[in-house]
Formats: C-alpha cells, structure tokens, sequence
C-alpha cells in the first residue's frame, strides 16, 4: 500500500487501509470515507481537519495524534487507543462522548500541541 495516494486534502473514500502504517504522516484535511482502516496505525499522524467518519476503525492506533478540528464518526469507540491524541474542537457524536470519555486511554498529554487528551475531549 502505498501512502502517496494520501496528500493534504485528498479524498480516499472507500479506500481499504487495513494495518497500514500512517505514523507521523500530515493527513490534514484527508477524507477517509467510508474506509476501512481496522489496526491502522496514525501514531503521531497530523489529522487536522480530517474526516474519519462512517469508517471501520477496530483497533486504530490513535496515539499522539493531532486530530484538532477532525470529524468523526461511532468508529472512534473502536480504536485501540486515543492516549495523548489532541481532539481540541474535534466533531464526535454527542451521544458516544460520554463512552469515549470512560475510555482508560483516554489520557495524557499531546507531546506537539500540549493539549490534554481528555480536556481536547472535553471530557468531565
């Protein structure tokens, strides 16, 4: 699989990205609709802006990520991890913030932006 099918602002709906590595790639803006990104890995991936919704995401790796401004869908329940991600004005479904706020991982500082994760969440 190759990553310079991504760019800033590109579209790759319905794209099948299942364990590809993404680690500390810049993704703003990217669209990722309806994709299947099962045990992606977005370590420390700029996602600003991005749209991540109505994707399979079982076992994503958010870790570190800057995903400031960034939609989302459900999915997000299902990633494997959300610890020190930025989610500062992020766009998650109201009625799962209160699931993802439960998250054990949902913890930690962003090393780039210094957002806590569960403030960025705005997570009680």
């Amino acid at each position: 699989f190759s990553l310079s099918f991504f760019r800033v602002g590109g579209s790759s709906m319905q794209v099948i990205a299942k364990g590809t590595e993404f680690m500390n790639s810049n993704l703003q803006g990217c669209r990722f609709y309806k994709a299947y990104l099962v045990n992606a890995d977005f370590s420390g991936a700029d996602l600003r802006g991005a749209s991540v919704e109505d994707t399979s995401m079982d076992g994503a790796i958010l870790k570190g990520t800057n995903a400031a401004g960034a939609y989302f869908g459900q999915s997000l329940l299902d990633v494997g991890t959300l610890e020190n991600a930025d989610f500062t004005d992020a766009q998650i479904p109201m009625k799962i913030l209160p699931q993802i706020c439960e998250r054990e991982d949902a913890k930690g500082t962003n090393a780039i932006t210094g957002a806590d994760t569960r403030d960025s969440l705005m997570c009680p």
